[in-house]
């Protein structure tokens, strides 16, 4: 974990507490974008404040007046070039620089990274870190490996955290540090998050990691090799239920980073005698409302204090009569549960399709 000076807790500046300082130098936005980009090609620009300013004013054009001449002049020539603009002022220690970058860009791996970057990068800052997290979810769907783009936008905050503008701040989240020493498990990523459908490779290493002893039907520790390298793990067996022993919860203590998240392991929880699935899911180190933000922002279904969720997907009925001859509705539920409960210091994340059949009026 990050050990530097922690920034006091913060709220987002908004645009123009940002823009505001530095337009009150200049006559108008216009003259500040015409004198602000004369700076930056001469290379005396170099506040993140002014280069938010930039990209605004980029973006900015006075209302058309009467006169054809004044209505062109003040026309932005510079509004392609707000994404680079905002990025650099997230370089240069405004992290709302990155955010409004993505939110420019709109779609694509480039805006998902640098919303990812804003989030890395809010320190302390609940109200941007939030702003980010909206931003990613919204920008899920218009990417394609997230996993990659992941780490992609976390090395690169790692850099700028290390040894550039937000070297004295050390993030709050301090996702960066601890990220940037654990593998990454992108093996774990789901087949489909909304369905709780896990990988193959989860499957495999959790079913590894226990056997059945023959001799008295007990399941006992076995051990396996983690996906991607040479690392084993052998499997620890709790019986998590004091008054039902033959609830068995195996854990697997694979440690990385996936989704922005500190995993300490996953596990698999069943019922001994008939192997019955109890609940399935990951560890994490992060606290819930952490996990459920960014689970949440994954496409996952979750409520964000980490209760009980209760999702039904789809319902089948189907009329049959009963021994007596009445009519009758039988229903077949479709859906996903999930949970997020902290204990034992680690957060523990369930996510379980249920098939639930019901018969009668």
């Amino acid at each position: 974990m990050a050990t530097g000076i922690a920034p006091e807790p913060a709220q987002a500046r908004t645009p123009s507490e940002i823009y505001g300082p530095v337009f009150a130098r200049y006559k108008t936005i216009t003259d500040a974008r015409k004198k602000l980009r004369n700076d930056e090609k001469k290379g005396r620009l170099t506040s993140g404040d002014d280069y938010y300013a930039m990209a605004y004013a980029c973006q900015y054009e006075e209302p058309a007046s009467q006169s054809m001449i004044l209505t062109a002049l003040s026309r932005s020539r510079c509004k392609d070039k707000s994404a680079e603009y905002f990025a650099e002022a997230g370089n240069r220690g405004v992290p709302e620089g990155f955010l409004a970058a993505a939110n420019f860009i709109g779609q694509g791996d480039q805006a998902y990274i640098y919303a990812q970057m804003a989030f890395q990068l809010s320190g302390q800052d609940s109200a941007l870190r939030g702003e980010a997290l909206d931003a990613i979810a919204r920008l899920r769907s218009t990417v394609g490996d997230v996993a990659t783009l992941d780490q992609r936008a976390i090395q690169q905050a790692t850099v700028l955290a290390s040894n550039g503008a937000y070297s004295g701040l050390r993030n709050a989240a301090t996702t960066v540090d601890v990220q940037n020493r654990l593998p990454n498990l992108a093996w774990l990523n789901f087949k489909n998050p909304k369905r709780c459908h896990y990988s193959d490779a989860w499957a495999k290493v959790v079913q590894g990691a226990y056997k059945v002893d023959d001799r008295n039907y007990v399941a006992v520790p076995a051990t396996t090799t983690v996906p991607g390298s040479n690392q084993r793990v052998t499997g620890r067996i709790v019986r998590p239920e004091k008054d039902w022993q033959s609830v068995v919860r195996v854990e697997a203590d694979v440690k990385g980073q996936w989704n922005g998240l500190t995993v300490l392991g996953i596990f698999t929880t069943f019922v001994e005698e008939s192997h019955g699935v109890w609940g399935d899911g990951i560890r994490f180190a992060e606290p819930v409302e952490v996990v459920a933000q960014r689970l949440a922002a994954a496409g996952f279904v979750v409520n964000r204090d980490g209760s009980e969720r209760r999702q039904i997907d789809k319902i089948d009925r189907y009329p049959y009569k009963d021994e007596k001859g009445r009519q009758q509705v039988a229903e077949n539920i479709d859906g996903v549960i999930t949970s997020i409960e902290r204990k034992n210091g680690a957060t523990y994340f369930y996510c379980d399709e249920i098939f639930e059949a019901s018969y009668g009026a």
